[in-house]
């Protein structure tokens, strides 16, 4: 129990990339409110980079699930520089910014909770 508990934050964040896989690869019809804030952030314009970001959300957010401590920790680390990213642009845009602060501070934990073992 206590490991499960302990692993927490890993397990938030790989909820989070594969929430964020899946409402890019069904365009939001079933979780909206999800789709809007990814669309506020990066519009789904059918460019190359719009079409492969949930493939590769969904590799990252399985990677964190894996059993091998460097996976969990390299996708980890990824997720935290992607928000880091998204963040510096929100911020550069003048737009709203609280819900990548709190997508940072789930990465980073899962960072933290990674090194840890």
């Amino acid at each position: 129990m206590l490991a499960t508990l302990a692993n927490l934050p890993v397990y938030a964040l790989s909820s989070v990339v594969l929430l964020g896989a899946f409402s890019r690869i069904t365009h939001g019809r079933y979780t909206p409110g999800w789709y809007a804030f990814q669309e506020y952030h990066a519009p789904d314009d059918g460019s190359l980079v719009a079409t492969i970001t949930p493939f590769i959300d969904a590799l990252v957010g399985l990677s964190l699930l894996s059993g091998r401590r460097a996976l969990r920790l390299a996708a980890a680390a990824v997720s935290l520089i992607f928000f880091l990213m998204g963040l510096a642009m929100q911020v550069m845009a003048g737009k709203e910014y609280k819900g990548d602060v709190a997508l940072i501070g789930i990465a980073a934990l899962a960072v933290a909770r990674s090194l840890r073992r």
